[in-house]
């Protein structure tokens, strides 16, 4: 239960500074992509959404300096947070 709170907290808060985050179409899709299945690989985002590899993981990495995207676990057995919807 506090779990699910202190996200709702993060989200709300977040979300406030949301009109000043700038994301582009690729950061937008990654979103709508892991918001869907969290499991999702750099080299499988890259296929549904028809770019490189290298592009999706260097815009992975600034949806993670936002604070938007949040990696829980190992690279082969993790999961992505999505700590923000767009």
């Amino acid at each position: 239960m506090e779990t699910s709170e202190k996200h709702r907290r993060s989200i709300g808060e977040v979300s406030g500074i949301e009109q000043q985050i700038e994301l582009n179409d690729t950061q937008k899709k990654i979103i709508k992509l892991l918001l869907e299945d969290n499991q999702l690989s750099a080299i499988k985002l890259a296929d549904r959404i028809g770019i490189a590899s290298r592009n999706i993981e260097s815009n992975i990495k600034k949806l993670k300096e936002l604070g938007i995207l949040i990696r829980h676990g190992s690279p082969k057995n993790g999961y992505w947070e999505v700590t923000l919807t767009y």
